[in-house]
């Protein structure tokens, strides 16, 4: 898709971006914050759905840059949310009032559900697991859920859209980075070894070494990171746009996911003989 050819500089984050096929990034780019959230909308007819909508203080950001779209609120008919934590999860009631319907639906895992409960949420709980690990449409188009166990939750889960292809990744992926860019790119050549000075793509320090430690810091072990990766390897995405981080290209993401699979020590497994 000729949308993950942009280049940042042809971008403006300050508003709404489309990724393609109605899949837009509605996010909001905090120049003071390493940890920049990503909420994604997908429009398909007269049907929306919010993915990992964000935290309350964010809303307004989020809420505007979804009306830029032209979409009218009362049009999404569900939200989903890849786990519970409150930067996805803190502006459910901002957006029920919102969208204020009485069918709309909140997707998340029987798991999360006990703890998104705890923000107030009105809407009708709707179980992955219930809908067959997937949301279809009316047009036929099919966003897949695919269960990632303990990263970082018990019941996380991430999003693939057959449509655009892209893989909307929660916190896999994800790097926590005040230089943020909202696509990156690695260079042709790049193996993720020692870390560059400059890189020569994206004209700032090498990235790699930030996304994974980011992943020991934030996933449990190294066999839930590796079990998940294994799940991913071989789905036809594009694109994978994580919900802390940048969109990147298929090449690229392979090249981080080989990189994590190299790694050993994650989480629990990283601790030294004193942290135990």
């Amino acid at each position: 898709m000729k949308e993950f050819f942009l280049k940042n500089y042809q971008v403006d984050c300050e508003q709404a971006v489309h990724l393609g096929s109605g899949a837009w990034w509605v996010g909001f780019q905090d120049e003071a914050s390493g940890l920049h959230c990503n909420p994604y909308l997908i429009i398909d007819g007269d049907e929306a759905v919010v993915i990992d909508g964000g935290s309350r203080p964010d809303f307004p950001v989020v809420m505007m840059k979804i009306l830029e779209t032209g979409l009218n609120p009362g049009m999404i008919s569900a939200l989903v949310y890849g786990h519970y934590d409150p930067d996805l999860c803190g502006s459910i009631p901002n957006f029920e009032e919102m969208i204020n319907k009485q069918d709309l639906k909140l997707i998340t895992s029987d798991f999360s559900q006990t703890f998104i409960r705890h923000y107030g949420a009105m809407a009708t709980f709707t179980s992955i697991a219930e809908m067959d690990y997937r949301f279809v449409f009316k047009s036929g188009r099919t966003l897949e859920f695919i269960t990632t166990p303990y990263c970082h939750s018990c019941g996380s889960f991430i999003i693939f859209d057959h449509k655009t292809k892209i893989l909307f990744s929660g916190d896999l992926f994800g790097t926590y980075d005040k230089s943020w860019q909202l696509f990156m790119t690695f260079p042709e050549g790049c193996a993720g070894g020692q870390p560059c000075d400059i890189c020569a793509e994206n004209g700032i320090q090498c990235r790699i070494d930030g996304y994974i430690a980011f992943h020991k810091m934030l996933i449990p072990s190294t066999k839930a990171l590796h079990y998940a990766l294994a799940k991913l390897k071989n789905l036809p995405f594009e694109a994978v746009a994580s919900q802390h981080g940048s969109i990147l290209d298929r090449r690229s993401a392979l090249l981080l996911l080989e990189k994590l699979m190299q790694t050993n020590d994650i989480g629990i497994d990283g601790l030294s003989p004193e942290e135990k």
